[in-house]
């Protein structure tokens, strides 16, 4: 197994070092396929295949749907992860669509312009993960989805919960609606879903866990028959409620987007302490956050390609590759 994973190491790292922007397909079985289109790389990988994409941009089209399960790991969405990632974060334009035979698929590493989509009206997609990410949101199709997790992402608009029991957990999100008996834990919600007719932070949580978040904007939460407990907020709101009148004395550093560019550790107050477990409110709390962002997966941290062969013919190339376990 190790010799097996030193090999499909370099091999990606060979690939990368002649595009950065190709696309290694690994099959259950340990064959590597090699795609420079990532829709061509989804449709021809076979079940419970792991698709590796390297630094660069990719382009996704709506007209590509994902009907088994695939595991596809970027090498990171940062900005300051560029001394780990010499081809640059992971870039996907466009939305990922998660279908009917899908169970069981992840998604790590990215940046995506646009949603992942979970599920259709006609069929539920279970046992699905979301981590490390930077997506604009999250769309739950059918009521029926069960265990899906949306664990330490960005999530820049409104995420759907398709009335499902989804868990988000140790997310910096923009707003949520729509999730019913989920949980939702050691958050930061910084927006509000926003239309004529209302503007919540959370709309339509019902059923749900809803602790040791940190909500910021003073919004109205529609959350029928759902418990609401040590969260930090600007009202007195459920029970064990921390309430702010400064966020700038709540946190390290900008605190206004939702963006890697922020800093949302926590200065010193009844915050650090007031979680249900009586640890820290917010991300750090709980299953914690990563500020790296950085996938399981090997990457190429540093690279040195020659210009031109020498006398034999021969291209000097110097890789170097780190593995995050």
């Amino acid at each position: 197994m190790k010799t097996k994973t030193i090999f499909f190491i370099a091999a990606l790292a060979a690939t990368f070092a002649v595009n950065a922007q190709q696309i290694s397909v690994v099959a259950p079985g340990g064959a590597t396929s090699i795609y420079t289109d990532l829709n061509l790389a989804l449709q021809g990988a076979t079940a419970g295949s792991t698709v590796y994409l390297s630094g660069g941009g990719f382009q996704t089209s709506d007209t590509t749907k994902i009907t088994k399960k695939l595991t596809i790991i970027g090498v990171g969405h940062r900005p300051d992860n560029d001394k780990e990632n010499a081809d640059g974060n992971t870039n996907v334009s466009g939305n990922l669509w998660f279908e009917g035979g899908s169970d069981g698929s992840s998604v790590l590493g990215i940046y995506l312009s646009g949603d992942v989509n979970i599920g259709t009206a006609a069929g539920a997609v279970n046992n699905f993960l979301l981590r490390f990410c930077n997506v604009n949101s999250v769309q739950v199709k059918n009521s029926n989805c069960q265990s899906v997790s949306i664990n330490q992402n960005y999530l820049r608009n409104t995420s759907y919960g398709g009335d499902a029991a989804i868990s988000f957990t140790n997310n910096i999100l923009h707003s949520i609606r729509s999730v019913n008996s989920g949980i939702i834990d050691h958050n930061v919600i910084l927006h509000s879903y926003y239309s004529s007719a209302w503007n919540y932070n959370l709309l339509s949580v019902s059923n749900s866990q809803v602790r040791n978040n940190i909500i910021k904007p003073a919004e109205r939460r529609d959350t029928p028959n759902s418990t609401i407990s040590n969260n930090l907020t600007t009202i007195n709101w459920g029970d064990n409620c921390v309430v702010a009148t400064d966020w700038d004395e709540v946190f390290e550093g900008a605190h206004n987007a939702v963006n890697p560019s922020c800093n949302f550790r926590l200065k010193a107050g009844e915050w650090k302490t007031g979680a249900t477990d009586g640890g820290e409110i917010g991300i750090y709390g709980g299953t914690g956050f990563s500020d790296t962002a950085l996938p399981p997966g090997p990457r190429i941290v540093s690279k040195k390609i020659a210009n031109q062969t020498d006398a034999n013919g021969n291209l000097s190339v110097e890789i170097t590759v780190r593995v995050q376990p």
